[in-house]
């Protein structure tokens, strides 16, 4: 980490050299296309997400990610999962010729896992009356809200190629369940976090290459 920030600090040190960019340019509404590379390496769920980015104000934008989730480890008795995120931004920029931001990021995860496993059946105030053998979908829903800062280094003389780094807080409500009956996870250290409801406290931190397109 701290060789990314002397990486990003030596990228706007650079494009500072070449002077401000001028006003006309930046009033300029820009678009950017967004790769989240980073997603392929999510220890719970591998994802790989692209996203846009509309600057229609010197200081705001707004844009969203999309994302696929091909692999996840979250429950290690799933056969395969399947899923999709979905994060709606607004940003703002510090000063309209720098690549310093905040950013407000609302995330929507829906991931759907095979299982084979005893599962409940015919539930009455919470309890089921027998288990039942079964393949079945376990099925997780995330909300969250996160903040983040971030800055960037270009990547190309033109300036519109960039590798931008970010960080931040957020919070995170998750509901999950099976489709056809109750299942409790029995395996692991953290059962716990498989409760039918769960939020948490969340430090999202990641890497991104962003393209000016126009």
């Amino acid at each position: 980490m701290i060789f990314l920030f002397i990486v990003f600090q030596k990228g706007n040190g650079q494009s500072l050299e070449k002077g401000v960019t001028s006003d006309k340019s930046y009033f300029a509404k820009k678009v950017t296309a967004r790769f989240n590379f980073t997603g392929v390496a999510d220890p719970y769920d591998q994802n790989i997400s692209v996203g846009g980015e509309y600057r229609f104000n010197p200081h705001w934008s707004a844009g969203s990610d999309v994302g696929y989730i091909f692999k996840s480890y979250y429950l290690s008795e799933s056969k395969y999962a399947r899923g999709i995120i979905l994060r709606p931004f607004i940003r703002y920029y510090f000063e309209k010729n720098r690549n310093g931001f905040l950013e407000a990021v609302i995330n929507y995860k829906y991931v759907s896992y095979e299982i084979t496993d005893w599962i409940g059946k015919e539930i009455s105030n919470g309890m089921p009356a027998y288990e039942e053998y079964s393949t079945f979908h376990f099925i997780k829903q995330t909300y969250g809200l996160n903040f983040k800062a971030g800055t960037a280094a270009n990547l190309t003389r033109n300036e519109r190629l960039r590798l931008e780094f970010y960080a931040g807080l957020g919070i995170r409500f998750k509901n999950q369940g099976a489709d056809i009956g109750s299942y409790t996870r029995r395996r692991g250290l953290f059962g716990g976090l498989y409760d039918p409801k769960y939020s948490t406290v969340v430090l999202p931190m990641g890497m991104r290459l962003v393209y000016d397109i126009k």
